[in-house]
């Protein structure tokens, strides 16, 4: 599959995205936290990992998970392109302590929201603080 890569559009594979909803919603009332991998800007795999906070509104993913996770993707020959977390019960919307712990400038950065019953997941980049929205495009397998 050939993608015209416009440098502000996230693509994730259809089963991807499904299945990062599923979980995210599995945690409900908690956050749910995880990485995406593929080429490019592209989520072709999902990394399901723990939220070590467990709590309603902040996740955290121990530096062992995360390691472990990244070299799951060297093995699939895959690169580190997303990080995802839920909202239970807020927008799809970076919230502030989400902007000033998001270690990974450049790295596509998805929501999903749960707020008020209804799913809705938004994808932005952060680049020192900056909140960028991005396309989140769905591809068919």
């Amino acid at each position: 599959m050939n993608l015209e890569a416009n440098p502000e559009d996230f693509h994730i594979k259809k089963s991807v995205y499904e299945e990062m909803i599923a979980y995210c919603k599995q945690a409900l009332p908690y956050e749910a936290c995880g990485l995406l991998s593929g080429l490019n800007e592209t989520g072709n795999t999902l990394w399901k990992i723990k939220n070590e906070s467990l709590s309603l509104n902040r996740f955290n993913m121990s530096k062992e998970a995360i390691k472990h996770a990244v070299m799951g993707m060297h093995e699939k020959h895959e690169i580190f392109t997303g990080i995802f977390h839920s909202h239970p019960t807020s927008l799809a919307i970076p919230s502030s302590h989400d902007i000033e712990n998001n270690p990974y400038d450049d790295i596509a950065y998805l929501i999903v929201s749960f707020y008020k019953g209804k799913v809705d997941v938004r994808c932005y980049k952060m680049n020192n603080k900056k909140v960028i929205p991005f396309n989140l495009l769905i591809m068919d397998e």
